[in-house]
């Protein structure tokens, strides 16, 4: 460490250049000497700006032109909090009859009012909108269609995206897009069908998605249509993706916005199962913004996209889930995809985390020149009645558009294995057929002129691309049903859910919702350690199994809160606190929730009536006005507030204090949760990166307009359909900030 001290700023600076962001935020709490590394501005700056660039913190402090010290602090609190599964904040932000949670942004339904509040920025106040007048001042011709269906779909630069369907057997659905800031309708559009209907949108375009035409084949197509806020136009063209297979959004396929380009990505290979079949690929296509045409569309090849040997053993598909995500440190879009695998023919199935790199095919430099010559695909009337082009199949026949009323025809994953067997006798493959890259096996002999087999040689597995969770060999491991929230955050190399675990003693198996959370880090480098190579560094084993163990630490799985004694009289009534606020005993049961890159929220109780709306923040930086310091809550029930007077009965909680015992649980790593029967057979649980909870909301706009009696229009005053309130967190009064009063 002398030798460290020592050493010129110049070389220190050198050294830091060359290190991971984690590394060098260790050296700054590794002594005093250090310590400027994490105050110092000009430092912090280059730590910032060159290893987390394209985190929030770092952007944020590149926008105000300063506070890189505070932000490196907060990027590294917020990576520790995630993989020791220590928040610092929870709390009861309302209650709602459903809700979305999207960049930050609670956007959630009670009664016949929406209400927006910005988690992120620790908002005390919310925006609320009345439906029925929103209804009524977007549809001048509503009088027909009062009756329906409100749900909110997309949220992102202060623009909110609607869906509203009227009731009756007439039904029209309409999208509904407004700018909370100027409180503006922007769009107003028609549709012709909600099929799976998706939206994404920035400040500049919108686009939209529909499960709804037909192909040729039989089999149900996606199809996008793009909108100009700037120019207030449809583009001509609709998008029709009829080689994207998979219908499930955040399980077979995710649709995102990236730097001026839409990406569409998929891990399906057929519409049908493949009966013979070797290797599985993800597929991915994207096309700028303000151009959505064939001559700029980009996809990927099958040779880069590589994403499994079907011999690696059967995959249970309930637990995939599939998105995109931005690397904080080089801005790269990544695929990151959950599968629970009986590798290689294991008798346990485990669940492993993936990430795979994006790579399109490069442009020869005549195309470039072309493509930068194109003008903006822009129509010059915002009707939809221009016809649409199959970007794939320009010689397809156009696509029928089919009843939202329909059922999607399920596409089914290449590498699930068909249990059915065939009654068409086996005839020798198409002399037109290539079978040279195929396998030279036996099987070759059962392939038919109609089967469509995938092989390559599958590339090596990079360990820092693979990250294998629990196989509940040594560790407990909890069910489908049981895991309500699965998520991986990359910049931590963490596994994060949100768990359903009863006490062991509890027969009746009452909720106990807690954090759980796995991590790994690197161990030290690599070096031979005989020879004359000793002391050099070396690679890692070509083994995936040893490369795993000699690169990496992984601790112990953590949970949080810390266990509870099944004696109720010896419990620690500060522990009971926060399982209390995490499980309000009078909202139990139904829960269902979506996470960030720095937060989680999730609704729990009766499906019936309104449900408590939980969140939990792993940034410091994140602070709710009225949130107790850790050491005490307000002695005010859920259901207090004057938002839901009457609508739900609270629990009373004493005043809590920081004093008490702690109770470890001994046999926590070692219990095993048995297989819940109820969840077998069940939907596939939903845990995607916006919301896995619709933003439902019946309304009759005639009867609500009556009751008000007053013009709808648009400002700030009660008198309109959209104002301000105060947030209803500070009304409710529950929750707790576990961090210090200085943040960062």
């Amino acid at each position: 460490m002398f030798g460290l001290i020592s050493l010129p700023y110049e070389v220190l600076s050198n050294i830091i250049d060359n290190i991971s962001f984690d590394d060098a935020f260790n050296l700054g709490r590794s002594c005093k000497h250090f310590k400027y590394l994490l105050t110092e501005e000009s430092i912090s700056k280059t730590i910032v700006q060159t290893k987390v660039r394209y985190s929030n913190e770092a952007l944020a402090a590149m926008t105000v032109g300063g506070g890189n010290a505070r932000a490196l602090r907060r990027v590294a609190k917020r990576r520790d909090a995630l993989a020791t599964a220590n928040p610092f904040v929870v709390a009861t932000i309302g209650f709602c009859d459903a809700y979305l949670y999207c960049k930050g942004v609670l956007c959630y339904t009670l009664d016949d009012k929406l209400r927006l509040l910005n988690l992120h920025h620790s908002a005390q106040d919310e925006l609320v909108i009345s439906i029925p007048g929103l209804l009524t001042q977007a549809l001048s011709e509503i009088g027909d269609h009062s009756r329906g269906v409100f749900q909110v779909l997309h949220y992102s630069d202060r623009i909110l995206s609607c869906l509203y369907k009227s009731s009756g057997p007439d039904s029209i659905a309409w999208l509904i897009a407004l700018h909370l800031g100027t409180r503006g309708i922007l769009i107003v559009h028609e549709l012709e069908s909600i099929d799976k209907i998706f939206v994404r949108h920035n400040k500049q375009y919108l686009y939209y998605g529909t499960h709804s035409e037909i192909g040729t084949d039989g089999n149900r197509k996606w199809v996008i249509q793009g909108y100009d806020f700037k120019t207030r136009k449809w583009f001509d063209q609709k998008i029709h993706l009829p080689d994207m297979v998979g219908s499930e959004i955040g399980s077979t396929i995710c649709f995102e916005f990236h730097k001026d380009y839409f990406y569409a990505l998929s891990n399906q290979t057929s519409f049908e199962v493949e009966e013979i079949d070797w290797t599985s690929f993800y597929h991915c296509i994207r096309f700028p913004l303000n151009s959505p045409c064939k001559a700029l569309l980009e996809k990927t090849e099958n040779k880069s996209m590589w994403r499994r040997q079907h011999q690696e053993g059967p995959i249970d598909d309930r637990w995939t889930n599939l998105r995109l995500d931005e690397d904080e440190s080089s801005g790269r879009l990544r695929i990151v995809e959950a599968r629970k695998e009986w590798y290689l023919g294991s008798s346990r199935s485990q669940r492993t985390y993936y990430t795979t790199d994006i790579i399109f095919p490069k442009l020869e430099k005549d195309d470039e020149l072309h493509l930068n010559d194109l003008p903006t695909a822009s129509s010059s009337d915002a009707s939809l009645a221009s016809p649409s082009i199959s970007w794939a199949h320009a010689s397809q026949p156009a696509s029928t558009s089919a009843s939202s009323s329909s059922s999607a025809s399920t596409a089914s994953s290449s590498s699930t294995a068909s249990t059915d067997t065939s009654n068409t006798t086996a005839s020798p493959p198409s002399q037109d057929m290539d079978t040279s890259e195929l396998p030279n096996v036996p099987l070759l002999r059962l392939l038919r002129k109609d089967d469509h087999p995938h092989h390559i040689k599958p590339p090596a597995r990079l360990p820092q691309n693979t990250h294998p969770g629990n196989d509940g060999s040594s560790q407990p491991t909890f069910t489908l049903a049981k895991s309500r929230i699965r998520t991986y955050h990359t910049s931590c190399s963490t596994f994060l859910d949100l768990v359903d675990d009863p006490l062991p003693t509890d027969w009746q198996g009452r909720q106990r919702l807690r954090l759980r959370a796995g991590s790994r880090s690197l161990g030290p480098p690599l070096v031979y350690m005989n020879g004359h190579k000793q002391g050099l560094l070396r690679p890692p084993s070509s083994d995936l199994d040893i490369a795993l163990a000699e690169m990496y630490r992984v601790p112990e799985i953590t949970y949080w809160p810390s266990s509870q004694n099944p004696e109720p009289s010896l419990r620690n009534k500060h522990v009971d606190a926060i399982y209390r606020l995490m499980n309000p005993p009078s909202h139990l049961g139904n829960v269902e929730g979506t996470a960030d890159e720095r937060s989680m929220v999730y609704v729990t109780g009766a499906s019936n009536e309104p449900q408590a709306l939980i969140f939990i923040a792993f940034d410091p930086s994140i602070k709710l006005v009225g949130l107790k310091r850790w050491g005490g809550l307000c002695q005010k029930g859920v259901g207090e507030g004057p938002h839901i007077d009457g609508r739900a009965t609270g629990y009373a909680t004493e005043e809590t204090g920081l004093k008490g015992d702690t109770y470890v649980d001994v046999d926590e790593r070692d219990r095993t949760v048995t297989v819940d029967r109820k969840g077998k057979g069940k939907e596939r649980a939903r845990c995607s990166d916006v919301a896995v909870m619709q933003c439902l909301e019946t309304v009759d706009v005639h009867d609500r307009v009556a009751l008000t009696g007053s013009k709808v229009g648009v400002g700030l005053g009660r008198n309109t359909w959209a104002w301000k309130e105060r947030a209803m967190y500070q009304d409710i009064n529950l929750g707790y900030y576990f961090g210090m009063e200085r943040v960062g």
